[in-house]
């Protein structure tokens, strides 16, 4: 007689739970396990997640190469990009007569070039502190006189209309 008691008090109670979670009020914890290279990143609860871009040119004799964005924000990294053209324009002006001055719009190559773009989604969770998601790598050859400004932009946004569906499946808090 216990034993059947025992029996259907466990019977009842699987069927009680069981109907809780089908119902709802159960809910099991999102880990957000992202597969990776060599195995998987457990996140757990995303805490801000970012779309990040950055952008490198680099030529042949690998010493000048120049770092222009790194991990800047994806969405309005056009600021950014053109405040460190404009550094570079200002390097470039010392010592020139105002009337042979350049901008950051009309720096031209005077080699050429690739234009490396990196697209990533950096997270901030419970597990890892920062976590950064590379999603995709561009290289774009600029030959010599190559107006750096608008080709630039022009490459960058493409790639990001291109990796617009990775991003969308990277992104956990924007669903």
């Amino acid at each position: 007689m216990k034993s059947i008691l025992a029996g259907s008090a466990i019977v009842g109670a699987a069927l009680i739970v069981s109907s809780l979670i089908g119902s709802g009020p159960v809910l099991f914890k999102s880990e957000n396990i992202i597969p990776v290279t060599g195995g998987a990143v457990k996140l757990g609860n995303i805490y801000d997640e970012h779309k990040v871009v950055s952008v490198k040119m680099i030529f042949d004799d690998n010493v000048s190469n120049q770092e222009f964005l790194e991990q800047a924000n994806a969405d309005d990294y056009k600021t950014a990009y053109k405040n460190k053209l404009t550094e570079l324009a200002n390097l470039v002006n010392q010592g020139r007569k105002e009337a042979e001055k350049t901008t950051a719009e009309s720096l031209t190559l005077t080699k050429p070039a690739k234009l490396e773009i990196t697209t990533a989604v950096r997270y901030r969770s419970e597990y890892q502190p920062v976590f950064t998601l590379a999603l995709g790598t561009k290289t774009v050859d600029l030959p010599v006189g190559t107006q750096l400004y608008a080709k630039s932009i022009e490459s960058v946004d493409a790639f990001l209309k291109e990796q617009k569906p990775q991003f969308d499946s990277a992104l956990y808090l924007k669903k």
